[in-house]
């Protein structure tokens, strides 16, 4: 079955399943990326239960999250200082930036992939406390 496409957001909400290094036997055969990553979640699903995915993929997952942080906060920083120049768009760019992060983690991903408290707060962390150490290193 074929996936509905939600366009750039469900791209960089799906890059990890793209870019899944791993491979998995999927019905005889050694598969790689997105089918790889499914067999993934649907293995650790079975053992753990829905919404959960065990260390190993909680911790890929989240090492997208840290980098994709801290592109946002490189991002963030050129546009503010090269492109409006100013110090203040930064904080800013920083301030939208958590309020969706507080959105999609604790409102949108519930309703959408009914992600679990436990992981929302995990994802928020990861996202968050990069753009946090950021202000504070910063900070006059």
């Amino acid at each position: 079955m074929k996936r509905k496409r939600r366009g750039l957001y469900d791209a960089l909400v799906t890059l990890p399943d793209r870019f899944y290094p791993f491979r998995a036997n999927v019905g005889g055969e050694w598969v790689r990326g997105v089918r790889a990553y499914n067999a993934a979640v649907a293995r650790e699903v079975r053992r753990y239960g829905a919404g959960h995915y065990g260390f190993g993929l909680d911790a890929y997952r989240q090492l997208f999250h840290l980098a994709g942080s801290i592109l946002f906060l490189a991002l963030a920083a050129y546009v503010s200082q090269s492109l409006l120049g100013s110090r203040e768009a930064l904080y800013v760019f920083l301030v939208v930036a958590v309020l969706f992060i507080s959105f999609q983690e604790f409102y949108l991903h519930r309703r959408l992939y009914r992600q679990l408290w436990k992981k929302g707060v995990v994802d928020w962390l990861v996202w968050c406390l990069p753009i946090g150490v950021f202000i504070l290193a910063h900070a006059r």
